[in-house]
Order: C-alpha cells, then sequence, then structure tokens
C-alpha cells in the first residue's frame, strides 16, 4: 500500500520537504516556518533519538511535523514526539469530468502576486496559517509542472481555493477550502470537481486526497475510498 506514496511524495522532496520508507514504513518531515521563511531541507531514513535531535537542531525556527505511517510512534519516542492528529488517505480512478453547476470560475496562479492572493484567502479558511507563510511554503512551486494551485471565483469575488501536487501518477488534491461566509452553498463540492475535471482534461485521472469530516461527505459522493491512515507528529522543542 506504501508504494504509491514513496513515489508521490518524492516530489516534496523537489519542494524541500523531505520522505523515506524504511522496513516498509513511510516517514515525511514537513517544516514549516515561523521566523526565517523559507523551507529547509532535511530528512529522516530512520526514526531514532539522533534523528530526531538532528532534524530539530536543524529546524530550530520552524514549527516542524512528522507524518508516518506508525500509529504509536509518540509512545515509542515519549520525550521526543507529541502526537497531533490522524488522517486518512483517499483515492479515487476517474476518467471523466464530474457534472458541474458552473457557479465559480477559477483562475491558476502564475505569478507571485496570485500567490499572495492564494495565501490570503486560504489564511481566511485555515486560520493557523498567515499569508506570509502560505507565500514563503509555496513560492518554490511557480511555474513547476508538478504543482498547480487554483483561486474559485463567485463573480469577481473570491470564495475559496485548491492546490494539485503531482507525481508517481497521482494527482493530490490538497487545500480545498471555502471562506466560511460562503459556505453551505454547495461550492465545497464545486471547487473539488472543478479541480478533478481540470486534471482529468489533461489525461490525469488517478487522485489522492486527506480529508477533513467536513470535506469527507463531498468527497465520498465524489467516489473517493479510503487507503491508507497516516498519523502526525510534533517534534518537541526541549530535545
Amino acid at each position: 500500500m506504501l508504494k504509491y506514496m514513496e513515489n508521490l511524495y518524492e516530489v516534496s522532496v523537489k519542494r524541500k520537504n523531505a520522505c523515506s520508507t524504511k522496513n516498509n514504513v513511510m516517514y515525511v518531515k514537513w517544516a514549516f516556518p515561523i521566523a526565517r521563511g523559507g523551507l529547509n531541507p532535511t530528512y529522516s531514513d530512520k526514526i531514532n533519538k539522533t534523528t530526531l535531535k538532528n532534524i530539530l537542531t536543524e529546524t530550530q525556527d520552524y514549527r516542524t511535523a512528522l507524518l508516518s505511517s506508525v500509529e504509536n510512534l509518540h509512545k515509542k519516542y515519549p520525550t521526543e514526539l507529541k502526537f497531533v492528529e490522524k488522517a486518512i488517505v483517499y483515492g479515487l480512478e476517474q476518467k471523466t469530468p464530474f457534472a458541474t453547476t458552473k457557479r465559480l470560475t477559477f483562475q491558476t496562479v502564475k505569478t507571485k502576486e496570485d500567490l499572495r492572493l492564494w495565501g490570503r484567502i486560504a489564511s481566511k479558511i485555515y486560520d493557523s496559517w498567515d499569508t506570509d507563510s502560505i507565500y514563503e511554503s509555496f513560492k518554490t512551486d511557480l511555474g513547476k509542472k508538478y504543482a498547480t494551485y487554483f483561486i474559485f471565483y463567485k463573480g469577481k469575488t473570491p470564495v475559496g481555493v485548491s492546490q494539485v501536487i503531482r507525481g508517481g501518477g497521482y494527482s493530490a488534491v490538497y487545500w480545498i477550502g471555502v471562506i466560511e461566509k460562503h459556505r453551505k452553498q454547495g461550492f465545497g463540492r464545486e471547487i473539488t470537481a472543478q479541480t478533478l475535471n481540470h486534471e482529468i482534461t489533461n489525461k490525469r485521472t488517478k487522485f489522492l486526497l486527506t480529508a477533513s469530516k467536513l470535506g469527507l461527505i463531498i468527497y465520498k459522493k465524489l467516489g473517493f475510498k479510503p487507503m491508507e491512515t497516516i498519523y502526525e507528529y510534533e517534534l518537541k522543542k526541549h530535545l
């Protein structure tokens, strides 16, 4: 099951995140900027206390998370890791476009100014992020074939965003969201369907995403099925 995840996250290495598999277990290290901005390249080919300390040393000005398929990694390293949450990865293969209402139009992000706008909208949806952090995290994606960012509008009013990262034969769909005041109008499904349709029309038919409780209803109706459970851990700062 982890083979597709390993292939997909090869893309993340290009984006200065890191991943590896060891004994059929996947580990992915993400570092989100707090002070300096930008993402730093680090790696973990085997999870042990020395590796955890090295990661923390390299990312001392970053909020660092570790993603793994191991459910109880924090119990193995209680002084190094804190469990944050689990997410289920859902998959779909779809060769024909979904029906949409056409109430929304979308713009693809092509410039730094577009990405800053995308970040401002995304920060309204995900309040744990700010515009600058989003911009610094994703600016290296501009102009790259593996990544596309979408801004969705109702008329001239921005209502939501989405992101696609491609690799290993899959299109992974992230950051699907609607600004709170525009929710409960069916825009979540519309954004998801239009994002998938963009990929389908470009001959990409295999999809992955992780689902929140809010989005899961939409994704199941579109045909997504559970494929893998991933656990997120936070590295404690006192190492």
